[in-house]
């Protein structure tokens, strides 16, 4: 049964995801620990992306020279050049001192765990996807908040110690999740259910906007004018990085499966980890509800994207 209820919400993540927000949006506040709840929830994402890997292979593809000089590539191009462009394009265009923490803080963020299952759900390069994501995910506690305190005036200090354990233990803990599966079960087992393991991914991530979105519609419905301004720097920021990295992938055909990650990886951002870290702020915990509601179109919006691009690779 549980199986079952599984599998078909992971044929229809593409749908159930946006359908969460909406669900999210109109529950009542659920008092949980959810400080708790959230590190153990990510790693499940981790682990329910990974255990459809073959990560013997991977590991091994991951240390050849030109596939990690591509790796650490990416990671610099997302958590060094990304973050000074979008300062950069924010100064020029006259953003306010209201909403530019949240964009710096946004652009200096890793990818999201999720970015590995939503490669695997369209068919992308999910391992490669995996390798930045480990790679950002480690290196961010160090160069997002001195990126973040060189662009920003007045910020606070973060734990990086903290804050690279706590990274570090839920991607370890992911990984061992990951392997124990593949042992337990077999990789054929494994294939034979991945719409099962695409649905609990998808489950983890509709977990996520429970504590998110706590409180979040009556400050919606409070503040529209900030709300709809935040909401539209988040669809900037994240739907505008994918489309544009997708539209390269058709001019450099030879590049694509290596831009449909970027543009992934790049556009899906973990703004969570630094509202969790930062002391609380009503605006940036704002922007990281609706940011959400970019964050869970991608899987429709940027698969129907690429589908059109690349007819040819459909299905």
């Amino acid at each position: 049964m549980l199986l079952t209820a599984l599998s078909s919400l992971g044929r229809h993540a593409r749908l159930a995801l946006p359908a969460g927000i909406v669900i999210a949006l109109i529950l009542p506040d659920i008092p949980l620990r959810w400080d708790i709840i959230l590190p153990l929830n990510i790693t499940l994402i981790y682990a329910a992306s990974m255990i459809r890997l073959d990560l013997k292979s991977v590991g091994l593809a991951a240390l050849a020279p030109r596939r990690l000089a591509l790796s650490v590539s990416i990671a610099g191009f997302i958590l060094c050049l990304v973050p000074m462009f979008y300062a950069g394009l924010g100064n020029m265009g006259g953003l306010t001192a209201q909403y530019f923490p949240s964009l710096i803080w946004f652009a200096v963020a890793p990818p999201i765990a999720s970015t590995v299952w939503i490669c695997t759900l369209l068919g992308f390069r999910a391992a490669l996807a995996m390798e930045v994501v480990v790679l950002t995910s480690l290196a961010a506690p160090f160069t997002g908040p001195f990126l973040a305190a060189w662009i920003l005036s007045d910020i606070t200090a973060i734990d990086q110690l903290a804050l690279f354990i706590k990274l570090a233990g839920m991607i370890c803990g992911g990984t061992a999740i990951a392997l124990i599966g593949q042992a337990c079960l077999g990789r054929k087992k494994i294939e034979d259910k991945r719409y099962a393991f695409d649905g609990l991914s998808a489950l983890a991530m509709l977990i996520f906007l429970l504590p998110v979105f706590n409180g979040m519609a009556d400050k919606i419905v409070a503040t529209p004018i900030l709300a709809t301004h935040l909401c539209l720097l988040a669809i900037a920021m994240n739907m505008g990085a994918q489309i544009i990295l997708l539209c390269f992938s058709r001019i450099f055909n030879q590049q694509t499966p290596t831009l449909q990650v970027l543009a992934i990886v790049t556009g899906n951002r973990n703004v969570g980890l630094y509202f969790a870290a930062l002391p609380a702020d009503p605006i940036f915990a704002l922007f990281t509800a609706v940011y959400q509601i970019p964050l869970y179109l991608t899987p429709l919006v940027i698969g129907w994207l690429s589908n059109w691009l690349h007819p040819q690779s459909k299905g």
